[in-house]
């Protein structure tokens, strides 16, 4: 079996390795960064926004000033997110046959668009 590397120029070969290790290094420094704003986020989201925000509802403030802007008490409304029970009920109330709904569903979810992409993916081996 012959090595794809063997009619590559020796300079080629020594760029590409120096890109790997400096994507590499992004990468770590990425994790590292990543890591710490999920922390931060976790704070942030989970402990302090529930409380202030529960304060400014409670006593119908909806603006507060700070040093860099204003902090806006917003409502927000999202909508309930598409699967496959949700696609159900709601068919269900337009076709009467479960069968016919079954295949409606499984057409939709299994006659997607597949979008191939090339990425770069570091993996690791598992520690025992």
């Amino acid at each position: 079996m012959m090595n794809p590397f063997e009619k590559i120029p020796e300079s080629e070969i020594q760029f590409f390795k120096e890109k790997v290790q400096r994507w590499l290094n992004v990468d770590n420094q990425i994790a590292d960064l990543e890591s710490q704003i999920k922390e931060l986020k976790k704070v942030r989201n989970k402990e302090l926004e529930p409380e202030i925000t529960k304060f400014m509802t409670t006593y119908n403030v909806k603006d507060l000033n700070t040093g860099n802007g204003k902090l806006r008490c917003a409502e927000v409304k999202t909508k309930q997110s598409i699967n496959k029970s949700y696609i159900k009920e709601n068919l269900s109330q337009f076709i009467k046959d479960p069968t016919k709904v079954d295949d409606a569903i499984n057409h939709i979810w299994n006659d997607r668009q597949i979008v191939i992409k090339h990425k770069l993916k570091k993996v690791t081996s598992k520690k025992q």
